[in-house]
């Protein structure tokens, strides 16, 4: 009996000390640290091109129809602007009743001498 014990506490200790042996080192190999996003502000845009059309994408957030502009959410217009909330004068008035709410646009605009408005 005292033989069993002996083997038994051996295989123990044996199986014990091969487990807390050093184990093989993965390398890791490095990951890229994620790119910070830069926000321009208008001061990094280009200088806009009078009456040339751009091309915008953005969100109603407020109509206006006895001054005639809305309020769009929009993404930004490349060449003109970043993306930010802003006033849109709308040439033709009534376009403003066939906006609503939250209406999404895709619309081209022009950048007259010294507004922004609308086309279409």
């Amino acid at each position: 009996m005292m033989r069993r014990v002996t083997i038994l506490f051996l295989a123990v200790v044996a199986t014990l000390s091969m487990s807390c042996q050093q184990q093989p080192r993965v390398k890791k190999t490095a990951e890229p640290s994620p790119q910070a996003t830069i926000v321009k502000s208008p001061y990094d845009m280009p200088t806009p091109v009078v009456g040339k059309p751009y091309f915008g994408r953005g969100v109603v957030k407020f109509i206006n129809v006895k001054e005639g502009w809305i309020e769009i959410n929009h993404e930004a217009i490349e060449g003109l602007m970043p993306a930010m909330q802003m006033e849109w004068w709308v040439k033709d008035r009534a376009l403003l009743k066939t906006f609503k709410l939250a209406t999404r646009l895709i619309s081209q605009l022009s950048r007259p001498a010294r507004e922004n408005s609308l086309r279409s």
